[in-house]
């Protein structure tokens, strides 16, 4: 009886910890965002000179959510596009095709979310080759790369911090872990009364 007892309460608690959710489980998933864009500097929004696929889009996985379209001064018959998808937590920029960004003191996409979680503290920004910066000003988004050029399929990768399990989860974690020590060390002594 105290063993199925025993197993009961760790089965319990193991399985308490696989579905306990987290308080910092916000992904971007479902979340909308709003998308702008910001040249020269960070507070001025050129007039014509960019296009998103869609303006307003809502976060889902797979997928990518929108296509920044800029206009290229250098050849006005080629226009820049650049694929953006938003993952949990991550946002990837994949350059469709060559394009240099006009180095000046801000060059890049901006996404205000407008309904949804926060985006999360930014981790990192992986761009291989480039010196791309990213902030959260505000709580919104900006990704900087002014002075950049790319060859088509590069890609950027904006990473933001994953959830950390709460204190409660990781107690019933290490209960769990105690009850199933317990279990063995019962059967342990047990089985060598036994024999």
């Amino acid at each position: 009886m105290n063993k199925l007892a025993l197993s009961a309460a760790a089965a319990l608690l193991i399985s308490g910890l696989v579905i306990a959710p987290s308080a910092n489980a916000a992904t971007l998933i479902g979340n909308t965002l709003s998308a702008s864009y910001l040249f020269p500097d960070s507070n001025t929004v050129p007039t014509g000179a960019f296009a998103y696929t869609q303006s307003t889009f809502s976060v889902t996985d797979p997928g990518v959510e929108t296509t920044l379209i800029i206009a290229n001064l250098a050849n006005p018959s080629i226009n820049d596009e650049i694929a953006i998808d938003f993952t949990a937590y991550a946002v990837t920029f994949t350059w469709l095709n060559a394009a240099s960004r006009t180095a000046a003191p801000f060059n890049g996409p901006e996404f205000t979310i407008t309904s949804g979680n926060p985006f999360s503290a930014i981790t990192n920004v992986v761009s291989i080759g480039h010196t791309v910066s990213a902030s959260l000003v505000g709580g919104v988004l900006e990704v900087n790369w002014a002075g950049q050029t790319f060859a088509a399929n590069d890609t950027v990768v904006v990473n933001f911090a994953s959830p950390v399990p709460e204190p409660s989860t990781w107690a019933m974690m290490i209960l769990g872990f105690a009850g199933v020590g317990y279990m063995t060390y019962r059967r342990r002594k047990t089985a060598a009364l036994a024999v």
